[in-house]
């Protein structure tokens, strides 16, 4: 299936802060931090279990001064480096 037309949400294994602008997660199985600058952190606070990928990616395009395409690829990039390390999840 497309990721574009799937939805996506938090993992219940993973605890997040706010640090200065940055999001902090925290896997609480491995014990691993992870950061987020302001655009991974609006990322990960879009990640409701409602929305597809693909609207989150217009919303993203709205708020910031961003190339669609180069938004695109990073959004997917973002999106698997959080699945593999188990932070994402699809919503079922």
């Amino acid at each position: 299936m497309d990721p574009w037309d799937r939805v996506f949400r938090k993992s219940g294994k993973v605890a997040w802060r706010m640090v200065d602008d940055d999001g902090v997660l925290l896997n609480l199985t491995t014990g691993y931090y992870y950061t987020l600058n302001e655009v991974g952190r609006f990322f990960w606070e879009s990640l409701d279990g409602r929305k597809k990928l693909s609207e989150i990616h217009g919303d993203l395009l709205e708020r910031y001064d961003v190339d669609g395409g180069e938004a695109r690829r990073d959004l997917l990039e973002l999106l698997e480096d959080l699945r593999k390390e188990g932070l994402v999840e699809p919503d079922a």
